[in-house]
């Protein structure tokens, strides 16, 4: 499929080789540049970049080259290897981002649920300390009738006026936007949210970023376009000296699933292929770094207040990243606890190198030890049943925490389209599509290889046929 609305845009390449050129001259002989420290506060630019899988861009180690801007940028910022999201899908993950507060804490696990108004949000805290602030989103989902707002003087969804954001490509308008208020004013700082959606289904074929015809081609296709066009903003920023005084933060909300565990898309489940997320850090005056230590989406906001030099409001639960004046700093795993309530009931914790993941509804368990298994293939549930049981209290403690409860929204018929056209919703009425088949990884033998599972799965299926003829 090919987008209704294409844009031309410079190739990664060319965008690359410019936008190189242009930080090099930043990072030499610059006497202006901010620092940590600094009286003045500076800029903040937060992307979000929905759908984003952190194994499908370049600086993460993917073959193709998608991502060429972001490789660039990733050789002058703070990479953090192992960042989670707290949800597999944009709402709750976006809330998360926005509050530093987990699921439970904030009250979003369903489509209905907005972000309530009594909640504070990094957009909030910056706007009460002299920053102008601005957002340009590309989802039904964080409309201003979900609160997502609060906090912005200008809250942008014009690009959905443009149709559905699955049938068109989004990124040059937010790109556009992007541009607009980041440039130079009187008024600074500034904090600005660009919420890019073109990686999300439907995938689209951009010209000039074809790598194939499957979904996970175009899905790469979607990526570098959308690359592409974070390129060309970051060359005129630097072109303006604009980020030599602005903190850029690029982060994904979740990632997207190419039958690694038998299914396809996102939201059901809490693999790696949708909660690991990307999180790149660019601070004027920071070496550039690659972190392995586990952080949270929700200890991004602290950070960005820490580094601002602004006092982090308690209701910000999550610890700052730590740093000094050099850089980021390696730290202790952070412990993440991750859930889906939409359409699913599942809970996972990731503890060091070690992720249990309890189906509540089927009360099955698998353990994974990520750093021998990074795919989550081999379930050792009962070969590590300590470990298994001490992960498990933990999820267990986290669920009896107490949880929010929101006040769910009632949608006009306009916006309720919108959510059925991107599988929100069912095609009776407001009830969501009931919950497919359990994944094939949960119906194997714990132990097993993936071609020991594989066999297991079918010689299961054979024995079901058999039964029920």
């Amino acid at each position: 499929m090919t987008p209704a609305n294409p844009a031309p845009a410079l190739s990664g390449r060319a965008l690359s080789l410019a936008m190189l050129a242009l930080i090099s001259l930043l990072l030499v002989g610059c006497t202006d540049r901010w620092r940590v420290g600094d009286d003045d506060p500076p800029n903040i630019l937060l992307i979000i970049v929905d759908t984003l899988r952190a194994d499908h861009l370049g600086l993460y180690g993917y073959h193709r080259d998608t991502s060429p801007n972001l490789d660039i940028l990733a050789e002058r910022s703070s990479v953090f290897e192992r960042a989670y999201s707290h949800s597999p899908w944009t709402m709750p993950s976006v809330a998360s981002i926005l509050t530093g507060l987990e699921p439970r804490e904030h009250g979003v696990s369903q489509w209905q649920d907005p972000l309530e108004r009594q909640l504070v949000t990094i957009s909030e805290v910056l706007q009460e300390h002299g920053y102008r602030t601005a957002a340009g989103v590309s989802h039904h989902i964080l409309m201003p009738e979900y609160n997502y707002d609060q906090g912005f003087e200008v809250y942008n969804t014009s690009v959905l006026d443009q149709g559905s954001p699955h049938l068109i490509a989004s990124s040059p308008s937010i790109a556009q936007f992007g541009l607009v208020q980041t440039r130079p004013r009187r008024r600074e700082p500034w904090f600005v949210l660009l919420h890019f959606f073109d990686p999300h289904a439907e995938y689209l074929d951009h010209e000039g970023h074809h790598f194939g015809d499957e979904d996970m081609d175009r899905y790469d296709s979607e990526i570098a376009f959308t690359d592409a066009h974070l390129g060309t903003l970051f060359e005129r920023m630097a072109e303006r000296g604009q980020l030599e005084k602005t903190i850029v933060v690029l982060v994904a909300d979740h990632g997207e699933e190419f039958r690694d565990h038998g299914r396809i898309m996102h939201t059901l489940t809490l693999y790696e292929e949708v909660i690991h997320i990307p999180l790149v850090v660019y601070v004027p005056g920071f070496e550039a770094r690659r972190l392995d230590h586990v952080v949270a989406e929700t200890q991004l906001a602290p950070t960005l207040f820490a580094l601002a030099g602004l006092p982090v409001p308690p209701s910000f639960g999550a610890p700052a990243i730590p740093f000094d004046k050099g850089g980021f700093l390696q730290a202790d795993d952070y412990q993440v606890h991750a859930e889906t309530r939409e359409k699913a009931n599942k809970d996972a914790v990731i503890d060091g190198d070690w992720k249990l993941i309890r189906d509540n509804k089927r009360r099955r368990f698998q353990l994974f030890d990520l750093a021998t298994d990074p795919g989550e293939k081999k379930n050792l549930r009962s070969k590590e049943r300590a470990r298994k049981g001490a992960l498990a209290s933990e999820i267990e403690a986290h669920a009896a925490l107490p949880r929010t409860e929101v006040q769910t929204l009632v949608l006009g018929e306009e916006t309720k389209e919108a959510l059925r056209a991107l599988g929100y919703l069912g095609p009776e009425g407001d009830q969501a599509p009931p919950q497919d088949p359990p994944d094939e990884t949960e119906e194997v033998p714990a132990e097993l290889d993936p071609d020991e599972a594989a066999a297991a799965v079918h010689q299961q299926r054979g024995a079901a046929n058999t039964t029920t003829q």
